[in-house]
């Protein structure tokens, strides 16, 4: 039988974070989509919808993944109190996944909560 063992991330640096409104991160990330497509997924949890960008896989950012090191080059984040399943702006589509479940995105969601 195979060995399975679990090891959860230890830390997660994020390089940038950028606060923004609602209305105008929706506008962000819709920008360039025509109406009936759908945009890039936005996280949710703890109150906050957020958008990580991960660093390209590098040597050095590799090797930090191996010893349990994530690193986002920005996250943008914004309040947004209830979970709701999707946002619609203007006939672009933009799925909202609830995050809660998955301990360091959670936590990723607390810290930036934090910042608001």
């Amino acid at each position: 039988m195979v060995k399975v063992t679990f090891q959860p991330w230890e830390e997660i640096i994020v390089h940038e974070r950028i606060k923004r409104d609602l209305k105008d991160l929706v506008k962000l990330k819709t920008l360039g989509f025509k109406t009936g497509q759908i945009a890039e997924v936005f996280l949710w949890a703890e109150g906050v919808v957020f958008v990580r960008t991960v660093m390209p896989p590098t040597d050095d950012v590799v090797r930090d993944q191996l010893k349990g090191v994530i690193h986002y080059s920005s996250v943008e984040y914004a309040k947004m109190p209830k979970f709701r399943k999707v946002i619609v702006s203007e006939g672009v589509t933009i799925p909202v996944v609830d995050v809660s479940g998955t301990s360091s995105l959670r936590d990723v969601a607390r810290a930036l909560k934090k910042q608001l």
